[in-house]
């Protein structure tokens, strides 16, 4: 079992060392560049964070090895339909730990974490990718999501309804 864990002193160095597949680097973001558009809509600029989105960020954990990193946003309007949303803004596993079902898992834990609603309430929440990432597709309808359309740079957009 997968754990979610806060990234903090002790382990942002391993985070930003995790790595996907060579051939995944087009469609994930660094890690190093997520933990820095992490800080900037966070609690330490929350003028920012309140006026567009805040992050959140997380190392996952198998037992005690960092083996991926998620990050949810949430709006209050967000960019799909202008109503309070969160968002699985980004999702990796290193890839030396891929094809353990952990993706899924990670996907089942943070969904359980927005239903607490810790920075409001929303009704539903979002996913997007790029159209070529067929693996990102499996993952989120396999997990509920439902495709509703694409935004300007035709990344696909898929949503879950939360259920209280």
């Amino acid at each position: 079992m997968i754990e979610l864990r806060k990234i903090d002193h002790s382990n942002w160095l391993s985070c930003i060392a995790l790595e996907v597949a060579d051939e995944q680097r087009q469609y994930v973001n660094p890690n190093l560049f997520s933990l820095a558009e992490a800080y900037v809509y966070s609690d330490t600029n929350k003028e920012d964070a309140e006026n567009y989105y805040r992050c959140i960020p997380f190392a996952l954990y198998h037992r005690e090895e960092m083996i991926g990193f998620a990050l949810i946003t949430y709006e209050k309007e967000h960019d799909f339909d202008n109503k309070p949303a969160y968002e699985l803004y980004r999702l990796m596993i290193d890839k030396k730990h891929q094809g353990n079902g952990y993706g899924r898992e990670a996907i089942q834990i943070l969904l359980a974490y927005i239903k607490t609603f810790p920075y409001g309430e929303a009704k539903c929440v979002y996913a997007e990718w790029h159209p070529d990432n067929k693996a990102s597709e499996r993952l989120c309808t396999a997990s509920g999501f439902l495709i509703v359309g694409t935004d300007d740079d035709g990344a696909v957009i898929a949503r879950l309804e939360l259920n209280g």
